[in-house]
């Protein structure tokens, strides 16, 4: 979830702070990092520095900064993303835009940082150099190596070069596609196939990206121009994202190419290119109700192309193949980056991370952005240009790495964990345990068992079971409940005082019921009511 935190002499700096999207439904919206260890620190927590606007890097910022009040330093387009956030989670922020090139220092610490801009596939994108007592801390932020980026934004590479000359003691660079060989693939490359995708349907064409992919919106509202159609947008994100890159001139669009709801409504299927959300197969997207006939105003019928212009995120499959299979069965055509170059990820390949560590020539490296067998073979890119033995550091959350004048040791972890958001209740968090009871509630089911206990602690009336999910239970409760009651009488009456052990006797005996049929056993509940 992208949240790190650097401290020196007491001070603590925050880079980035994001949150994850589950792929499980549990009713929770998100996942958020941990907080717990900064809200500790808060006197000690002078800032947060964000290197750019995708939710994985500010989304859990609102339910840091309700806690942890600090200035907030990123480029425009991060700020801008972030605002309505706080606003809509009630959270006052103080936020310090930054350009690229600039350096800030926030007050009584001991860190500068230094944006640098990168390529990314959101504008803005930037990497840090931090100012340290113990050298410069160089962090890539996402970024990918583009020659031809369609903002002209490149990545820095000469001020990486400088730097490395100068000296750079760590480089925590992003790992995100260190499987993949070779270079990326370049964002211009990813224009004459939209074109031609859009070009050749019949019918309407939805094309699905990230929201805040303003580039890539920018190439489908060409390709919509280009082909004769009007551009639509479907759903609240992509809606807010189009008018958000247009306010900032991120977008320009020809007068009359974007529709409004009324006009989209009335447009024949060919004069019509419709942007969503829902590359990840995300239940509630607008892509996703649009596949199960939910979407109010987007309607798939035959003959409509449906065009993911995204990488199938690894986790995501099961959701996205979900979604394809519903959208086929509407008599969609349904394309993707297999097909032609309708994606191109905004990460770096293989040989543009081996890049980036020639040019910075780091003392340690730290890779980040990734699964573990990401950053395992990211570490092992950094190997074959030349970083030692011992300085290259793999670190999973809650990891502590400390940078001292004898060199670089691991301290004991800090507190790591998740935080799970509850669906449209803002920033309401849900416990693990309660995330775990739903997960075992949806695999097993529930056995619940109703005990009436007299003064004694014997059994007043039969106890009563019921279940919900619960595989082999249903038309054998009686079955199950003569195995509580049993258990229940058995107690000896030292034992029967109290509701205690007359609950834990009964859900014992009905957990061995379960295992005797070689059925899953499923969460089981015990209710003592005492007459």
């Amino acid at each position: 979830m992208n949240c790190l935190a650097l401290e020196c002499d007491g001070r603590i700096a925050v880079v980035d702070c994001g949150l994850l999207f589950p792929a499980e439904d549990l009713g929770a919206g998100a996942v958020a990092p941990d907080l717990a260890w900064l809200r500790e620190r808060r006197d000690r927590v002078d800032g947060v520095l964000v290197t750019h606007g995708h939710e994985d890097h500010i989304g859990a910022l609102p339910l840091l900064l309700r806690d942890v009040p600090v200035p907030v330093w990123g480029p425009r387009l991060a700020l801008a993303l972030l605002r309505p956030r706080l606003d809509e989670a009630g959270v006052r922020a103080e936020l310090r835009e930054v350009r690229a090139g600039e350096t800030v220092r926030p007050e009584g610490s001991p860190f500068a940082a230094e944006f640098l801009a990168v390529a990314h596939s959101i504008p803005d994108a930037c990497g840090l150099a931090l100012s340290t007592p113990q050298g410069t801390l160089l962090h890539s932020g996402d970024f990918k190596i583009d020659e031809r980026p369609l903002d002209g934004r490149r990545t820095d590479l000469a001020r990486v070069e400088a730097l490395g000359r100068a000296g750079v003691r760590l480089l925590l660079s992003d790992s995100t596609n260190a499987e993949r060989p070779g270079h990326s693939l370049s964002e211009a490359e990813v224009g004459p196939a939209l074109r031609e995708a859009v070009g050749g349907a019949r019918g309407r064409v939805l094309v699905a990206c990230f929201s805040s992919h303003l580039h890539r919106i920018q190439q489908v509202a060409d390709a919509a121009a280009g082909c004769g159609r009007r551009l639509a947008t479907g759903g609240r994100s992509m809606e807010e994202s189009v008018r958000l890159g247009l306010a900032l001139g991120l977008l320009r669009l020809p007068p009359g190419l974007l529709a409004t709801r009324e006009e989209a409504a009335r447009l024949a299927p060919r004069e019509a290119c419709v942007l969503v959300t829902g590359t990840q197969g995300e239940p509630r997207s607008a892509l996703a109700r649009a596949a199960r006939g939910e979407h109010p105003e987007l309607r798939v019928e035959p003959g409509d192309r449906v065009v993911l212009s995204s990488r199938f995120i690894p986790g995501n499959e099961v959701a996205i193949g979900r979604v394809l299979d519903a959208l086929v069965a509407r008599g969609a055509e349904v394309l993707w980056e297999e097909f032609r170059a309708l994606h191109a990820s905004g990460h770096a390949h293989e040989e543009e991370q081996r890049r980036l560590v020639r040019l910075a020539r780091p003392e340690h490296f730290v890779p980040i952005h990734g699964e573990l067998r990401h950053l395992s073979r990211h570490a092992a890119h950094a190997a074959a240009e030349g970083v030692a033995d011992g300085r290259r550091h793999l670190l999973v959350d809650g990891d502590v790495l400390e940078l001292a004048d004898a060199g670089a040791s691991r301290l004991p972890p800090a507190g790591a964990g998740r935080t799970w958001l509850e669906r449209d209740a803002g920033l309401a968090e849900v416990a693990e345990s309660v995330i775990r009871e739903r997960r075992a509630l949806s695999a097993r089911g529930l056995a619940a068992v109703v005990l009436v206990l007299d003064a004694a602690g014997a059994l007043a009336a039969p106890p009563r079971v019921a279940g919900s999910g619960a595989s082999g239970l249903a038309g054998r409760e009686a079955e199950v409940a003569g195995e509580a009651a049993r258990a229940v009488a058995a107690l000896p009456p030292e034992a029967r005082p109290g509701p205690a052990a007359a609950e834990a006797a009964a859900a014992r005996a009905v957990r061995a019921w379960f295992r005797r049929q070689g059925r899953p056993r499923p969460a089981v509940r015990v209710l003592v009511v005492s007459i």
